[in-house]
């Protein structure tokens, strides 16, 4: 059975819209025209791939088995692609944190698309155990998550950026960037934090437990830009990386100081892979030098190299 890649591109635009009529105009076809092409994978692949609803269409159980399978198939394509190209072209897909885009990610995303448009760049933000997942499934060709020892197999990981976690409460708290806060400070309070297993939530929770302090959270959410709006609402306060305060965009509505001995050491994680790669050796190298641009103009508080160990 010959199965054409455009018919799994098309199946998977329509499986991600939710819709044939949508998918169809996204990729410039007919309606008719796309219902062709689907109803002609559906053939190849003996099995009906969706199911019409009120509001467009929906996975079967085999569509979900080919979308999930699929995926990965044509990543692979792409990559055989590129091996056979000699210049900086294909795509690139990064995973960055959501704390990293005003001083480190967008600066990159510029410079990138600036010098390299042949580069098709993808973007994932997520939090670290999504994209060590991605990194595993080899879904990402580079990420930035904080850095461990344990080994892996499927990626090569190097510190790279070691900043503070800061405090970040109400104006009226009046916390300051050059004026460290305590741990002790944080016994009692009501924290915003995002949920397990996030390297924050569990680091200041297990540095609370080991000198006795209580834990107490008021919210737990994953999304970076609601931290910081509820801790200015104070509804609690937030824990965050340093770089997060970049450019928060609240201007004097909220006021943050670093914790005293609560860091978080980031690390470049690199797909195997996909070194070879001119498109990943040159987005590397610009994400390497995003980073020293952020520490070199002090914009990004605290935050230094990690240091050597002897």
């Amino acid at each position: 059975m010959t199965v054409e890649v455009r018919l799994l591109e098309l199946f998977l635009r329509v499986a991600e819209l939710g819709s044939i009529n949508k998918a169809a105009a996204s990729v410039h076809l007919s309606q008719p025209a796309l219902s062709r092409h689907i109803a002609l994978l559906e053939h190849q692949m003996g099995n009906k791939l969706f199911i019409r609803t009120p509001g467009g269409v929906d996975l079967t159980e085999a569509g979900k088995m080919l979308s999930d399978r699929a995926r990965p198939l044509l990543r692979q394509l792409t990559l055989l692609r590129e091996q056979v190209g000699e210049k900086a072209s294909g795509q690139l897909a990064i995973g960055t944190p959501p704390a990293w885009q005003q001083v480190v990610t967008s600066p990159f995303v510029e410079k990138l698309a600036e010098r390299h448009p042949g580069i098709t760049l993808r973007v994932y933000e997520g939090v670290s155990n999504i994209l060590r997942e991605y990194m595993s499934a080899r879904l990402l060709d580079i990420a930035i998550v904080p850095y461990d020892s344990s080994p892996t197999a499927s990626y090569r990981k190097t510190p790279l950026v070691r900043e503070p976690m800061v405090l970040v409460g109400r104006r009226e708290d009046a916390l300051h960037p050059e004026k460290p806060v305590a741990l002790s400070r944080l016994d009692g309070l009501r924290l915003v934090l995002p949920g397990r297993p996030n390297v924050a939530r569990i680091q200041i929770e297990h540095a609370l437990e080991r000198k006795g302090m209580q834990f107490r959270l008021a919210v737990e959410t994953d999304t970076l830009s609601l931290c910081l709006d509820l801790a200015r609402r104070g509804v609690g306060y937030a824990v965050v990386p340093a770089s997060s305060v970049f450019e928060h965009g609240l201007g004097d509505a909220i006021s943050w100081g670093p914790i005293k001995g609560q860091f978080v050491t980031w690390a470049l994680c690199e797909n195997l892979d996909r070194t070879h790669s001119q498109a990943v050796r040159e987005g590397r190298a610009l994400l390497i030098n995003a980073v020293s641009d952020a520490l070199e103009l002090k914009v990004w508080a605290r935050a230094e190299r990690p240091k050597a160990k002897a």
